[in-house]
């Protein structure tokens, strides 16, 4: 595609979770609970901005009539996760990291940081909003495609992770409140290579820092726009390798919604009215089964007609079918769409859709389509608005990540939506002023004297910060154990979150000095795995004294008569049970003359 014709405009919005030791507006750990043995169940509502307004995004929740049950555990939330309790100060440690964060990408701090609430009720918050803060604007990071402004930085809570879905949505909240930061980028990148350049930097930047690492710590929020489309916020996206694809496929999506409005026009569509036809006893002896189920159940089946869509809703729309990308706007309250686009006979549906037509007086130019359900006119509401937004164009709308594509969220929300939290002061920001930053992963791989390959992953890995501390015994080592032992200890069940960074200096010393053989690391790394102290985990791996070592080496070869230098060291390792370093017996071997 030629993007510079199109006008692509994309925009980040990178969210990275803070290794700050505990939640930003309570003293929690940071940790993931296994067990959730309370709840607690409730309602949303929105409520009016200073200014009398209702954001758009909170109303379209409210009038979802959800009910959130929220699984907690003491040992990973409190009272203020829980909305029973005011939030205690904003944690030192995470602000530091996100301040760090802000000169790394070469901001102007503000002066002051002011917490605000941002009102969130789509139950991802208990407090039905999420604490923020703006802690820096106006910086860049350079790239190369040239420099790229980063709009503004935000620290703020972490969401609650969905567990559950039906009429009452199930949330954890041992996530909720994790301090976060929030790197939002200029819109001016106009490329999807260039989108995936971007991310990829600013995540590199990250790592430099007390981060968070895994699955779900860091996630892209992708804003995307061509010059006869709108904006579209696609939320939670996870894969920095598919980032060009998603860009590419919501300029797809756009550019076929622009032709289905060009194409709606010449047909002469007009607006249609939000009323659906109960149409329950022409189904009454079908043999489609979601349908006989639901109506067995009690639901009824609504009909409505699309008139001159005939066709259109087979078209592609980036990665799906516009009769798919239809059915996410029901599908946001819970319900389903059937249409006369669709191949019938798969759902056994032909001979109620011939009927449908003659009922409903439907022209052969006509989609007919069904929603099966009770209190179907919320959805049926908003598949007829957006039916008719499409003489109009490119809805402005959040979507949420889907595979390379997107389904449709809820619509944006509005600028109203931000108050003061009055229950966390202004926090002065001339203490940071001057803060150490923290040296670039390039700065760091640069300075190690180590192979290349190990420097590339050890700058990279989780235990970097401990890792600065250990290599004064042995740089090679240490990064062996980060970056080897652990991963196989972890894919034989041991867990390595058990060794502490104090173990780990104490072994790797008792190494240096000569007392331990590196021989006896992974046995020993098992045994601090299992629970066992440094001191019971090398008590049987000292060293054997040079006179017993010795004494070994040259029984073993009287006893082996005729055996190599290679068999020997091997005999004489096995029976030194990890007490003897391989290069001081081979040279042993070496020095009694064996043939």
């Amino acid at each position: 595609m030629d993007y510079k014709k199109l006008g692509l405009r994309v925009g980040l919005e990178i969210h990275q979770q803070l290794a700050s030791g505990t939640k930003l507006f309570c003293r929690c750990p940071i940790t993931k609970s296994e067990e959730f043995p309370l709840e607690i169940h409730r309602k949303m509502r929105p409520v009016q901005s200073e200014l009398g307004e209702e954001d758009p995004a909170a109303l379209f929740e409210y009038l979802r009539n959800r009910t959130f049950v929220y699984k907690f555990n003491p040992e990973s939330s409190c009272l203020i996760e829980l909305d029973e309790s005011p939030p205690l100060s904003m944690n030192e440690s995470a602000l530091k990291i996100a301040v760090q964060l802000s000169k790394l990408l070469h901001c102007s701090l503000v002066s002051e940081i002011h917490v605000m609430r941002k009102t969130v009720i789509d139950g991802s918050a208990v407090t039905g909003f999420q604490r923020t803060s703006l802690i820096a604007t106006d910086g860049y990071i350079e790239t190369s495609f040239g420099p790229l402004e980063i709009q503004t930085i935000n620290i703020e809570e972490d969401s609650a992770p969905a567990i559950g879905k039906g009429d009452a949505i199930e949330y954890r909240l041992d996530r909720l409140g994790i301090p976060l930061v929030e790197i939002a980028t200029g819109s001016s990148i106009s490329s999807p290579q260039e989108a995936k350049e971007a991310a990829k930097k600013i995540g590199t930047l990250l790592r430099s820092l007390d981060v968070v690492r895994g699955i779900g710590s860091i996630r892209q929020d992708v804003n995307i726009s061509i010059k006869e489309g709108s904006r579209v916020e696609i939320k939670g996206f996870q894969q920095l390798e598919d980032i060009p694809a998603l860009v590419e496929n919501e300029v797809a999506r756009q550019i076929s919604l622009i032709e289905i409005k060009e194409e709606m026009r010449k047909r002469g569509f007009r607006e249609i009215k939000p009323s659906a036809i109960d149409v329950t006893r022409t189904f009454q002896k079908t043999q489609c089964n979601f349908v006989r189920k639901a109506i067995e159940g009690g639901q009824h089946v609504f009909a409505l007609t699309l008139p001159k869509f005939a066709g259109l809703l087979k078209k592609q729309c980036g990665d799906r079918t516009f009769g798919k990308e239809l059915s996410a706007y029901p599908g946001a309250y819970g319900f389903g769409i059937t249409h006369s686009d669709e191949d019938l006979e798969k759902y056994k549906l032909t001979n109620e859709f011939v009927e449908l037509r003659k009922d409903l007086r439907a022209a052969e130019e006509d989609v007919v389509l069904i929603v099966v359900g009770n209190n179907s006119s919320h959805a049926i509401n908003a598949l007829v608005n957006r039916i008719n937004y499409c003489i109009i164009g490119v809805p402005n709308e959040t979507r949420l990540a889907d595979g390379i594509g997107s389904k449709y969220g809820r619509p944006l929300p509005g600028s109203g939506r931000l108050y003061p939290e009055s229950d966390v002061p202004a926090i002065s920001t001339a203490r940071f002023r001057n803060i150490e930053v923290p040296k670039t992963l390039d700065e760091r791989k640069k300075e190690l004297k180590i192979p290349e390959q190990l420097a590339e992953q050890i700058v990279k890995s989780k235990y970097y910060s401990w890792y600065s501390d250990l290599k004064k015994y042995d740089p090679v080592l240490a990064a062996t154990i980060f970056l080897s032992n652990y991963k196989d200890l972890s894919r034989h069940g041991f867990e390595v979150s058990k060794i502490t960074k104090e173990s780990l200096d104490t072994l790797l010393r008792n190494i240096s000095e000569g007392d331990i053989p590196k021989s006896a690391v992974m046995p020993i790394l098992e045994a601090l795995c299992a629970g066992s102290s440094i001191d019971s985990a090398m008590s049987g791996y000292y060293r054997l004294p040079d006179e017993q070592l010795r004494a070994l080496v040259q029984l073993t070869i009287k006893e082996n008569p005729g055996k190599n230098d290679s068999a020997l060291i091997g005999i004489i390792l096995g029976k030194a049970k990890g007490k003897a370093d391989g290069k001081k017996v081979a040279d042993l071997v070496k020095e009694s003359g064996n043939n």
